[in-house]
């Protein structure tokens, strides 16, 4: 009678799992409704102290090293402010104003290449190594307490004519391949959908990274062609701390350490021409690759995730940036100045009123952000975040919502303070960081810009008024902003075409 009862037990309980199961298949997602936008208040606190505007005055960030007898050397040295760590933080960057071709290959193929110098090299910092890539530069640096010589000629082992001789190409070629299928995973395929949309597919930034066919066929041989290439394009420059500015001998060092790797043969004049014909080819057909300012047609890009629990979202615009070719360098740096100004005044985390209104007032995700991308060939404003998939629909009407109202309504007096006085902060706190500071030089460099037009863009900032700020707004989100979402298609095509019917869902890939 007992086995009897535990039977019975036991299908009663089965039973109640079957059901629950059923149960759970047939639960409806219960989508979230649309409400107005709300925007942050910026009250003064009652007994707080007056406390005066923020002042930014740009300081130089680097001094360039002249040595009388090495004129001709094509690498550049500049030495910063010491930092309190009394460590040597040295640096080799190659820029180049046109973008860097297959530099993903060259970066995965420098990781190897670090991975096997500190396992053979006794110097005691060689773990602070790091490679920092973007599209026009390639920084090696690291940081030591004493020994620079010996660092510095670590950093140039990575150009050695046979310095990839020792590196696991297999093990490179396996790290290119994986990429793709670690993106797809993980959602990071997305920001490869967004450049597509964002800037067109046929852009230099868009065919200099991911070359398939090299990830396949990778060899010595085709990896030295790369650095070879990149190397050939590049312009150099070596960051340093000043305290070494004491030793009479450190740069001219440096100049010589540079030089023996320059004058290893590398591409014949030939295969130099060609490779800068290309690159000048390419910079040619970006330019007749224009992407619309306004997504006229409202197509609402959708990367299809089933079983995704959330909703990846971006929404942005293509800006146009007036070339140096014109003269009119003071309105390309507005431009990207307004850039950030839009980033800033809706995407910044707390006080941004993307993220008080979707997070802290209506729950809708954990966090959204805006960012401006200043890249030398591109100017984009990107607001980005994730939701639950019952709030896609409510998420992306709400950040609408914003982009309108930001054009018909002017900022308050103290929304604007809160905002100048957040940029400004900003500004001066980078100042204080040598890693920053270093990222800004070589901006600088690549745009040939001057360290002066830092001042006429913080006074730019300080007489900033509420209706400047809305003329800006207007100029860009009166256009149709790209939307580009990563979800469950099954789950939530039916919300947003019911809270977004003026919108038309395309299915959208990752290449």
């Amino acid at each position: 009678m007992r086995l009897i009862a535990i039977k019975v037990a036991a299908l009663a309980l089965c039973s109640s799992l079957v059901l629950t199961a059923v149960g759970c298949q047939q639960t409806q997602v219960e989508f979230t409704a649309t409400a107005e936008p709300q925007l942050p208040v910026f009250d003064a606190l009652a007994g707080a102290p007056e406390v005066t505007a923020l002042q930014y005055h740009p300081l130089q960030a680097a001094t360039q090293v002249t040595l009388a007898n090495e004129q001709t050397s094509p690498l550049a040295i500049y030495l910063f402010n010491d930092t309190p760590s009394k460590l040597h933080h040295l640096s080799l960057v190659a820029y180049s104003v046109e973008p860097m071709i297959n530099l993903d290959v060259l970066v995965n193929a420098f990781s190897e290449k670090k991975h096997w110098l500190v396992q053979q090299i006794p110097l005691s910092c060689a773990e602070s190594l790091r490679i920092r890539p973007t599209m026009h530069s390639l920084t090696l640096s690291i940081d030591c307490p004493d020994s620079p010589l010996i660092a510095t000629e670590l950093l140039m082992q990575f150009w050695q004519n046979d310095g990839l001789a020792e590196i696991d190409i297999a093990k490179v070629r396996r790290q290119l391949k994986l990429g793709k299928h670690i993106n797809a995973y993980s959602g990071a395929e997305i920001d490869d959908v967004w450049a597509q949309k964002i800037l067109g597919e046929r852009h230099i930034y868009n065919q200099a990274l991911d070359d398939k066919t090299l990830a396949d066929e990778l060899d010595l041989a085709k990896l030295n062609k790369v650095r070879d290439s990149i190397f050939a394009q590049s312009q150099w420059a070596f960051f340093a701390d000043k305290r070494l500015e004491q030793d009479v001998d450190f740069s001219a060092n440096v100049i010589k350490q540079f030089s023996s790797i320059t004058n290893v043969p590398r591409l014949s004049s030939t295969a130099n021409s060609s490779s800068k014909n290309a690159l000048s080819t390419q910079s040619s057909d970006r330019k007749t690759a224009f992407v619309e300012p306004s997504n006229t047609n409202k197509i609402l890009y959708l990367i299809d995730a089933p079983g995704s629990v959330q909703t990846q979202v971006r929404i942005g615009y293509p800006l146009s940036q007036p070339t140096d070719h014109n003269g009119d360098k003071d309105s390309k740096l507005d431009a990207i100045q307004n850039c950030k100004l839009l980033a800033s005044w809706l995407g910044r985390s707390f006080s941004g009123r993307l993220y008080y209104d979707l997070r802290e007032v209506r729950g809708l995700t954990y966090g959204i952000y805006g960012r401006c991308f200043d890249n030398p060939l591109s100017l984009t404003l990107k607001f980005y975040g994730s939701t639950k998939l019952e709030h896609t629909g409510a998420f992306i009407d709400g950040v609408l919502d914003h982009l309108a109202l930001a054009t018909e309504t002017p900022i308050s007096t103290t929304e604007l303070s809160a905002l100048t006085t957040y940029l400004t902060s900003q500004k001066i706190l980078r100042q204080s960081n040598y890693r920053a500071l270093e990222l800004d030089t070589i901006k600088l460099l690549i745009r040939g810009d001057s360290s002066q037009q830092e001042q006429r863009e913080a006074s730019r900032l300080a007489n900033l008024t509420p209706k400047q700020l809305q003329r800006i707004a207007s100029s860009v989100f009166n256009n149709v902003p790209y939307i580009v979402i990563r979800g469950d298609a099954d789950k939530i095509s039916a919300d947003i075409n019911n809270k977004l019917p003026d919108w038309n869902i395309v299915e959208a890939l990752a290449n």
